[in-house]
Parts: C-alpha cells; structure tokens; sequence
C-alpha cells in the first residue's frame, strides 16, 4: 500500500499553535529568576568560605550555562533541513538539563559543606529550593526532572554519607525525602498539565465541537500520550471515550516493536515541516486487528513535547479488496501458465511490448520485442478460413485461434495460435491488443503429415488418384479458360510382379522408386507424375502446346524404363505399355481422360511389347 493517497489534515480541525513570543517570554522570565537564584546562592556563601575565588568561578559557569539553554529555544526554532534525526534534539534538551542540574550539584563540593554548620545549613536550604523549584519549572517532562533531581542531590547525597554533619545525622534521609516528596509534586503537575486542554475559552470549544462532528476519527497527543480524542476515534477502536485519554499511541498498534520506527519517522517530518503519512496496522480494543491510514501534522514543529494532530481512516475493505484482486491476479497467472505458452502485450501501433514465457526459461520469442505480428512468416499467406480474424485484429478487435508461423533461429519454423482482445485505458481509448499464444507446431506438422499421406503415395512420394485427380481438374478449368491442351500419359508396368516374386519386396519396392525418378527426369517442374495402383503411373501434362509433344514425352519414358535397375537386378520392364490421351480432342473431362488411357494401355499390352497406343 502506498501512503501517498491520504488525505492530510483538516486544517480547520487542527488547534491553533500557542503564542510563540509569550511562551520565549515565559523561557525568558524563568531564566532570568535561575540567573537571579545563582547570584543569590553565590552572595549568601561568599562570607562563610575561606576561600571564595572558587565560588566566583561556580557562579561565571553556572551563569553561562543559564545564559546558553536560554538561548537554546530559539535555535531550535529555526529550521534546519539536515535535522532529520529528531532524538538528537531529545538528547541535547536531556543534555542541557543534565548540565544544569551538574552546575548546581558543583556547589556542594566548593567547600560550603567543609565549611561550617552554618555554611552547610545554607546549602541544604538553597539546593531543596532549586530541586522544588524545578518541579514546576521541568512539568513537562518526568523524565528530564528526574535527571535534574539526581544530579543536583547526588554530590551533595554522597557527602552527607561520607561525613554526616554532626547537627543533623540524618541529612541523607532527609535528602532522600526532599527528592521523593519534589519527584511527586512534578508527577501531579504533569499529570494536570497533560490532562488540562492547552487552549479555553470559545476558541476551544469551537474546536472541539468540530472534532466531535468530523466524520473521520482523530486525536490529539501531547508528546507520546492522547491529549483529547474524538466520538469517531472510539468508535473505530471499539473503545469508551473515558480510557483514550492519557494512554500512549503505541497501545493502539498491532506490532508494538513499530513503534519507534514511526515515531522517528514522523517527528522527523514534523521538523521539515511535512506531514506524516502511512498505512498501518492498528489493534482495537477487543483484540481485533485492521488495516488504517495515517495522516498526521505536528501543531507547533518548533516546541517540546510536540502537540500532534492525527487523522485515522480505517482502509481494511480497501486492502481487503486489493488482497482478493492480488490473488485473483495470481491465480489468473497459474491458470495463463497451465493453458497457453506465451503472455503477449501491443502497443497502440501493434508492435510487440511484451512476451512472457509460462513454465519454462526458453523465451526466444522476446527478441521480437518491437515488431509487428504481420512481420512473422506465414506460409503460403494467410491459412484458409484465418483472413477474418487477421482482419479482426488490425481493425483493433478480438480474435482468437490466428494461426502464424514465426521464425526459430537456426531450426525450423514454428506455429503458433494466438487469441487476442483489445486493451483500453482509463478513458476507453485503445490501447492494444493482449492475449495469448500457444504452441501447435507438432500439431501443425502431425496434420501435414497426415495430408501427404491422404495425398501421396506411402512408398514412393508421388501423388495418388485423389491429387491426381484433383490437379487434372484444375488443369482442364485452366485449359478451358485459356483455350489451351492436356496431355495424360499412362505408364503400365505389367511384368513388374514377376520380378517382385522372384527377388522379394525389398527389390521391388527399390525398383519401384527407381522408376518414380526416371518418371520426374523425363517431365517439366510443372507437370504431375503420380502413382495410381501398384503397376500404373500416370503423368499429367499441362499446358500441352500440341499432341506431339506428349508423344516425345511418352517415348522418353519409354527408353528410360528400357535400362536395367541396378547392378543386382539385370531385369529390364519389357513389358512397359503406355497410353496416351489428350484434351480436349479425346475427352472433355477428367474421369473420361483417364479412362481412355487405361484403355490405350490395355490395348499396347495386347500388342506385346513395349508399345506407346495414341489416338
């Protein structure tokens, strides 16, 4: 999920920032009554100590630091654009709290406490007031107070163990009291503090009206806790407005570990000045866990603990509907990976964007990437009935079952079917075209087989009565059109069975392709020589200039079948008989034509000898 499609904060329902100049004042002011508090300590020490130059120089550094985390705030304020690592800020402000509470705790060991009882009662007196003092001043935060708190007491602590004063024994366990009692005073000022709105008065009410009636949920936090909370933000966690308040936001997440990574995240947005967004996964309060956008915006970057306003929108039906379309993406990839070979893409011009091999790594058709379809071989053009469907798709519509040969490299051909609809964008405008290809080659290839065969003689190749018959047709259509002649030769090898018997089928079937070659030696690349039963060839001669020219024909067939065949068959066909017959001055037809040489054939053989029967 990307988060980029939130919407961000309402700026109407974000609470306005607090006046920056009265709270500068404010750091001003409590800065001022430190510095005040230093020379106060520094003038009511100096004529108990023997030697005072050290508390002089406490006093220079103890004013300096004052003077430097006074000034600290407004540094802050100015935007930094490499500041992305927001608890860097934490740890200067925990840093500077330590400095100070270490200036202070120094005063203990200038010799105040050495002193005299005097000198050591003033000390005591002026370190408890800077700690409760500090416990209104460090409300904000526990944390840095406790800081404070142990670093001014400890150095004073460790010597009221070491070398108790002798008119107060029990100094340290006093001390330990005035830490407790200064710690819980800071917790129940925090506490009011957190749980008091930052803002009265109409100006808040206003606001808070609007968070009540605003359709989406949303929170307000003061540092890491809810501050105020609205009726919808409830209602999406399942959840009494009564236990919102004061809980920290990482409760509310499903993965708790999350947390610091987006807290880190967000406050370092907050410093440049954007807003946070994303989609997580948030627990409500009967354990249930859904999917939700964040979108949040830090009321005042600039000031600690920062103010954050949070808009959360519950998304599960969204991330529940694009899991399901995931899915029936995925499982329409498997059905793709077991139904067909290829996934292919076109552009808007046809040519090929993508191909994608299903189930193995063998995807040589990815270098025709770039191509048009129609720049793929076809054999003998377009196959018969597939016109209509290459017309669908270049007029931009569906098809399927588009039979194309496409190149293999250095082997053969291959087939493939292709289906195919068109794509369109989002404003219906064509895009186009993808589908998917399967590969039929063996296929192809099994039927082109099988049509030899229907048409061709097993043994010797040629073609049979059926091919025959069907190129004797057209011919006679031709030679009507053009006024032209045909010629039919019927070759009878009537002693051929003779020398099968005697040196079995191997030698007549070699004497049969023998005699299939010296057939196509003695005949034109147009002409037919086809095999019509075992003994019987026929040559069919188109585009006969005149009768005589068969009669050559015939007479070289002759001679040709007159040579023995091979040296281990000294046999000779003497009893070749041939008939002749020509179109259309014996016949008019193909059957009639054909049967007429059968015939003249039949009447050579009755002559003896070789012998050529015509007209």
């Amino acid at each position: 999920m990307k988060s980029g499609c939130l919407t961000p904060p309402n700026p109407a329902l974000v609470l306005p920032p607090a006046d920056n100049s009265r709270r500068d004042g404010a750091r001003l002011r409590v800065h001022f009554i430190a510095q005040l508090a230093c020379l106060l300590a520094a003038a009511a020490l100096w004529p108990q100590l023997a030697q005072p130059y050290p508390l002089l120089a406490w006093w220079l550094g103890t004013a300096s630091i004052q003077l430097m985390l006074a000034t600290q705030p407004l540094r802050r304020r100015i935007p930094r654009a490499t500041a992305d690592d927001t608890a860097l800020h934490g740890y200067l402000a925990s840093a500077g709290t330590l400095l100070a509470g270490a200036a202070w705790g120094a005063l203990a060991l200038l010799g105040p406490y050495e002193s005299s009882p005097h000198a050591q009662l003033t000390l005591f007196l002026i370190l408890g007031g800077v700690v409760v003092g500090g416990a209104g001043v460090l409300a904000g935060s526990r944390g840095t107070y406790a800081v404070f708190t142990c670093t001014t007491l400890l150095p004073l602590f460790i010597q009221t163990l070491a070398s108790p004063p002798p008119a107060l024994p029990l100094a340290g366990l006093w001390l330990g009291v005035l830490a407790l009692l200064a710690v819980t005073i800071n917790d129940l000022l925090n506490s009011r503090l957190r749980a008091a709105p930052l803002h009265g008065g109409a100006a808040w009410r206003q606001h808070q009206t609007m968070l009540e009636h605003a359709s989406e949920a949303i929170v307000l936090s003061h540092g890491n806790r809810v501050l105020h909370s609205n009726q919808r933000f409830a209602e999406l966690i399942h959840d009494g407005p009564g236990n919102i308040a004061g809980r920290r936001l990482a409760a509310w997440l499903a993965d708790c570990s999350e947390w610091r990574r987006h807290a880190r995240a967000a406050a370092g947005a907050f410093l440049r000045g954007q807003a946070y967004r994303e989609s997580v996964r948030l627990r409500r309060g009967d354990g249930s866990v859904f999917w939700a956008d964040i979108a949040a915006q830090a009321v005042n970057p600039g000031l600690a603990p920062l103010q954050v306003v949070w808009v959360v929108s519950d998304i599960s039906e969204r991330v529940g509907a694009t899991a399901r379309q995931q899915l029936a993406s995925a499982q329409l990839h498997d059905l793709l990976g077991h139904s067909a070979d290829w996934y292919w893409q076109t552009d808007a011009q046809h040519r090929l964007t993508r191909i994608t091999r299903h189930g193995a790594d063998d995807n040589h058709l990815a270098d025709s990437i770039g191509r048009h379809w129609w720049h793929f071989h076809r054999a003998d053009g377009v196959p018969a009935g597939q016109a209509a469907t290459l017309r669908a798709f270049e007029s931009r519509h569906g098809f399927r079952n588009l039979l194309l040969e496409v190149p293999d490299g250095e082997r053969q051909p291959r087939w493939l079917n292709i289906c195919g609809v068109p794509r369109v964008n989002e404003h219906g405008a064509f895009v186009g075209h993808h589908g998917v290809a399967l590969d039929v080659t063996e296929q192809v290839r099994g039927n082109e087989r099988v049509r030899h065969l229907a048409y061709h003689d097993a043994l010797t190749g040629l073609p049979n009565r059926r091919l025959l018959t069907d190129r004797l047709h057209q011919a006679i259509a031709r030679a009507r059109r053009q006024q032209r002649q045909v010629g039919v030769i019927l070759v009878d090898l009537n002693d051929f069975k003779g020398a099968d018997e005697y040196d079995g089928h191997a030698a007549g079937d070699r004497q049969l392709l023998d005699t299939a070659s010296r057939l196509r030696a003695c005949v034109r690349a147009c002409d037919t020589v086809a095999r019509l039963d075992d003994n019987d060839f026929v040559i069919l001669l188109t585009e006969l200039e005149r009768p005589a020219d068969a009669e050559q024909v015939a007479s070289k067939v002759l001679a040709a079948l007159d040579r023995p065949f091979g040296d281990e068959a000294p046999y000779t066909l003497l009893g070749t008989h041939i008939g002749i017959t020509i179109f259309p001055h014996d016949a008019d037809g193909a059957d009639g034509l054909l049967e007429l040489a059968d015939a003249r054939a039949l009447q050579a053989r009755r002559q003896g000898g070789p012998r050529i029967a015509y007209g």
